[in-house]
Parts: structure tokens; C-alpha cells; sequence
């Protein structure tokens, strides 16, 4: 089966994991497009050098709007791609309103009439209303393409929702994402005492984390208030707030902890590479994830928090988007945009037994790995592949 995937996000190795499952798998013929750079967290980032002996054919484009995942384009690399692919299904992993849609569908006619396309969709609440300002423009968008599209994947089972809600007749399945999970794996005990001592984080402390950006929408105001509730009942112990991140609100977070009087239990560490993010979060007992919808934004997947179980890490998430969901029985749930709630399960973690503390980790662990590795969103990737393959020539 000979198959067109286009991913702008595939300019990074990391997420190249997912095309190097997908064309391991059996009678696959991948042709990937990708970006010559991207535009990620404000840097350009060259396009990495693909792997000897990689399981697909790599085409790369150059693009304009570098970084805008929905307004971004190709100026070069597709009709090529198109030419040498000869597809009978291109898996377009892009939204069904971005330009890149646009493009997909407009080549198509030329060079691949009739072909089937599998399009892969995070967006969760709506195909309406856009945070975006040219919604009419991305609502038009998405009226175009999806009577033109076959098969939908969905990151989060909200997705289908808003799929349905516009009457998309294709068949549709939520197979979530993927992380590396060969890298998400603790420090040996050594390097981790190593770094606590570098970052000032006593060995005997408990340590509460935050991975990601210091945004409103991410509720690190909501940690911050029921981190310095928690201290204040279990006076005889220590405890660490470790955040890994940066962004706008990191001022006025700052602000509000000493407000609070926890700025001497603060840790603080800008954003990291990913490649980075496991040696710190081997730091970290319990992480938290508070996010809150914000206009039409909320959580799409959480993807910290797959990669903490996976690291036998406790976690606590809001119930905001699709993180009750991606959490399901490895960790708590507290309610969106209530410190009170999320104390009450910081507390709840504290006082676990050894006996249970085990059993939770053991769950989130196995969540982790087996629900959401890159080999199990590869082979739901690879069933609707073949689905729709399959029904074009039946």
C-alpha cells in the first residue's frame, strides 16, 4: 500500500517515531513530507537529517508562515511528492481547516483522483468558533475539505464529537497520540541526586512538579495556591514545587508564590529541549497538569502526562479537555479551575501506603506504555490506512 503522509511536525526526529513504526509495519510504502524548518516555542529549527535505513521516503518542502501549524504552506516539494508517492491513500496529519488541507486536496484532483485521505484531528470543541482571527475564513475552510475527506483519526473522543456535530460521513476512530516512551525513563540514582544538589532540592523533600508553559490557560496559579495549602498541613515535612517552563505568566506567578509565602520552595527551570524533559522530571514525585479552558482552547491530550506515568511519576490533572480521558485509572482528577479540589488530591497522594502508592504507579506505568506508545498509535494509524485502502478497491 503505497501511502502520502504529510506532517509538518515530522521536522523533528521525536515525532518521526510514529513514521518509523507505521512503515515497519507489513505491504507499507511511506512517502513523507515535511517542512525544510519550523518555527517551534519562537525558534527556527532546521529540518533534522533523517536516519539511514528509515522505513519511508522523505520529500522535503520549503514553506511559507513557518511555525503557524493552521496558516502555513507549501511553495515547493508536494507535486514532487505527489509524483513520486504515486499514493493510493495519503494520511494527511493536519487539521481539516489548515492550508495544508487546501493543498492536499487541490493536488489531488490533479495527480491522485479519487484517492482516499485519512486526515488525523486534535481539535476538540469546534469547527465554528476559532481563538483564530479570520474565523469565517477556517470555518469556510473546513465546510470545503471535509466532504472531500474519507476517514477521520481523532486525538481525544471529544474530536468525534465535533466531527459529528458537522455531519463528517466518514468513518472515525479516537486512537489518541504517542510518546517515546524508550526515553521516558528514570535516572539512575545517582544522576538524580546529582541534579537535585545542582537545582538546591533537598534529598528527604517531596517534590511537586509543573512541566510546560507558564500560561493563564495552563493554571499553575491553581498549583500554586494548593501547593502552599499543603505545606501549611504537614508543617513537620518538606516539600519542593519544581516548574519547568516559561512563558508570559512567569512574572506574576513568581508574584503571586511569594504572596503566598512558598518563594523559598521554589525551583525553577526555563524550557527545556524535549530530549531534556525526562532527567528533570525524575525529579519530580507527583506532577500536576491544572489546565484550564481558556476562550476556545483546552487540553488536546496532555501529552506530559503520558510521558509521567510512563515514568512511574504520580499525577493529579484538571478535568479540562481531554485529560480525564488520557489519565483514566493512573492517576486523580480534580475539578477544572478548583485549587481547593486539587489540594484535596494532593493530600490523597500524601497519604497513600507503600502498598498503594505501588498499585498507582504500576497503573500509570502500564497507561503509559502500552496505551500510548508510538507502536500502538502506529498500528491504529495502520488499520484505518488499511480501511480506507481496502474500500476504494472494493
Amino acid at each position: 500500500m503505497r501511502v502520502l503522509v504529510i506532517n509538518s511536525m515530522f521536522y523533528n526526529e521525536a515525532y518521526r517515531r510514529s513514521v518509523d513504526e507505521l512503515g515497519a509495519l507489513p505491504g507499507m510504502e511511506l512517502t513523507v513530507v515535511t517542512p525544510d524548518a519550523w518555527v517551534m516555542n519562537g525558534r527556527l529549527e532546521p529540518s533534522a537529517p533523517v536516519a539511514a535505513g528509515s522505513p519511508y521516503r522523505t520529500i522535503t518542502g520549503m514553506t511559507r508562515w513557518k511555525g503557524r501549524e493552521n496558516r502555513g504552506f507549501y511553495i515547493s516539494g508536494l507535486i514532487e511528492a505527489f509524483k513520486v508517492s504515486r499514493p493510493e491513500v495519503i494520511f494527511l496529519m493536519e487539521e481539516p481547516f489548515s492550508l495544508f488541507a487546501v493543498q492536499i486536496l487541490l493536488l489531488r484532483e490533479i495527480f491522485a483522483k479519487d484517492v482516499p485521505v485519512v486526515f488525523f484531528t486534535w481539535n476538540n470543541l469546534s469547527l465554528d468558533d476559532f481563538d483564530y482571527r479570520p474565523t469565517i475564513w477556517y470555518r469556510t475552510v473546513a465546510r470545503w475539505t471535509l466532504p472531500r475527506m474519507q476517514y477521520a483519526l481523532t486525538a481525544n473522543s471529544d474530536a468525534v464529537d465535533v466531527l459529528r456535530a458537522k455531519s463528517f460521513q466518514g468513518p472515525m476512530k479516537s486512537i489518541g497520540y504517542g510518546v517515546d516512551t524508550s526515553i521516558f525513563v528514570r535516572l539512575a540514582d545517582e544522576q538524580a541526586i546529582a541534579y537535585k544538589k545542582q537545582l538546591d532540592i533537598p534529598l528527604t523533600a517531596t517534590v511537586v512538579g509543573f512541566v510546560g508553559r507558564l500560561m493563564g490557560m495552563k493554571g499553575v496559579d491553581l498549583l500554586i495556591s494548593a501547593f502552599a495549602k499543603l505545606r501549611s498541613t504537614f508543617p513537620e515535612k518538606e516539600y519542593i514545587l519544581f516548574l519547568v517552563g516559561s512563558g508570559n505568566a512567569e512574572t506574576e506567578l513568581l508574584e503571586q508564590a511569594k504572596r503566598e509565602g512558598i518563594s523559598d520552595a521554589i525551583r525553577r527551570v526555563p524550557s527545556v529541549a524535549q530530549a531534556d524533559v525526562p532527567k528533570y522530571m525524575s525529579l519530580i514525585d507527583t506532577l500536576v497538569l491544572p489546565s484550564r479552558r481558556h476562550k476556545m482552547w483546552a487540553e488536546q491530550f496532555g501529552r506530559v502526562m503520558v510521558e509521567a506515568m510512563a515514568m512511574r511519576i504520580a499525577v493529579i490533572g484538571s478535568s479540562s479537555g481531554s485529560i480525564p480521558e488520557i489519565v483514566g485509572d493512573g492517576g486523580y482528577i480534580f475539578e477544572e479551575n478548583n485549587s481547593n479540589d486539587l489540594y484535596e488530591k494532593l493530600c490523597v497522594i500524601e497519604r497513600l501506603s507503600a502498598s498503594e502508592r505501588t498499585q498507582l504507579l504500576d497503573r500509570a506505568e502500564y497507561r503509559g506504555r502500552e496505551h500510548y506508545s508510538w507502536r500502538r498509535f502506529a498500528q491504529g494509524c495502520y488499520a484505518a490506512l488499511q480501511d480506507a485502502y481496502t474500500g476504494r478497491n472494493a
